[in-house]
């Protein structure tokens, strides 16, 4: 598995004119090696993929074996520039490609000083391309964190009733998961009223409160041996007309777009057409992308959006989750995670999208 992901990348090096490809990502190094450390941003390992050879740089806090990939401790005297050194200087590396939106200013500044004579080049979206189309094992562990997140809902929100709080919830929802043996993919948003007309709201410093004429707003993932998932529904406690009229709506406009994915490979387009689905029902645009990509990380390659200028590919894994938002009133949102396949798209989060009403 892993050795096939490397010659994916080494398959790339001849276009972009490079002979070696240097990893700082933490989640590409998670994909070419199965490495990972204990937090995603401590920088404690870079990989440096050459025409010949994988090298792991880490140090001896971590035990890694894998017979493919070379390891390079990083210890007293031999940090990791003395081995970058000793490895461009033996395999004769001319070009060196690097992950430019992942690589900080200070690691490049030091790169370009020690090694003059390379040429570095700055290669965006090399990697998270690869990553983003997904193999079967890696659309396996997705579609299961999605399973696991719909019997998180089915079991947590018939626990729901009246003057539940929003942190309460998102403990439900946390304690769950683990007690299942699973981690979050992200902390969980649960807005009520107001709060749910705030796209990106922050549950942990919420104190709303669910009480007559309510609208509950529950957007959370879960992740399953690394993968992850994302998934939002909306509840309601004696909704009004109004809220529920608009829900109708909004659920429509939603799956029709959900429909149009897959046949329709542009993101611009699909994004213009719900927008468009929108309007034409008389609701308020929405303020964020269409969608984002899912795999390691949950916000990642592709966005549907209308700032995106790449295709859909089959083996994509997308979100689609427009939203309707009046300020200081409430707002709504319905998110689905969904793989793009060559004329149509298979949702993978199948909870129900039928209001659901405490």
């Amino acid at each position: 598995m892993f050795s096939s992901r490397i010659n994916k990348l080494q398959n790339t090096f001849g276009k972009n004119g490079i002979d070696a490809f240097f990893i700082s990502n933490f989640y590409s190094i998670l994909y070419l090696t199965g490495f990972k450390t204990l937090t995603n941003d401590e920088r404690e390992a870079f990989v440096l993929v050459t025409k010949k050879n994988t090298y792991l740089f880490t140090d001896a806090r971590y035990v890694f074996t894998n017979p493919g990939i070379i390891l390079k401790l990083i210890e007293p005297g031999k940090g990791l520039f003395f081995h970058l050194e000793e490895i461009l200087k033996e395999e004769q590396i001319q070009n060196i490609g690097i992950e430019s939106e992942d690589l900080r200013v200070h690691e490049y500044e030091k790169l370009k000083t020690l090694f003059s004579s390379i040429k570095t080049i700055s290669l965006e979206r090399a990697m998270i391309k690869i990553r983003a189309v997904k193999e079967d094992s890696e659309l396996a562990n997705i579609q299961k964190a999605c399973e696991i997140t719909d019997q998180c809902l089915k079991e947590i929100i018939p626990t729901l009733v009246e003057r539940d709080t929003e942190k309460g919830i998102a403990f439900r929802i946390e304690k769950w998961i683990k007690e299942h043996g699973h981690d979050l993919a992200f902390d969980p948003i649960v807005a009520i009223d107001e709060h749910s007309a705030i796209p990106h709201y922050n549950t942990k410093e919420g104190n709303g409160i669910i009480k007559n004429n309510s609208i509950i707003l529950l957007d959370f993932g879960v992740k399953y041996n690394n993968y992850l998932s994302d998934i939002t529904r909306m509840v309601f406690l004696h909704p009004t007309k109004e809220m529920i009229d608009t829900y109708s709506k909004l659920l429509e406009v939603q799956k029709k777009t959900i429909g149009i994915i897959g046949k329709e490979k542009d993101p611009r387009i699909i994004d213009s057409i719900c927008r468009a689905g929108l309007k034409e029902k008389q609701l308020p645009d929405f303020p964020h992308s269409l969608g984002h990509g899912v795999g390691l990380e949950i916000h990642e390659y592709p966005k549907l959006s209308q700032m995106f200028d790449d295709s859909l590919i089959e083996n994509h894994v997308v979100t689609v989750e427009p939203g309707v938002y009046f300020p200081d009133r409430w707002g709504m949102r319905i998110e689905d995670t969904v793989v793009v396949k060559n004329n149509g798209a298979e949702i993978l989060t199948n909870f129900t999208k039928e209001p659901i009403i405490l």
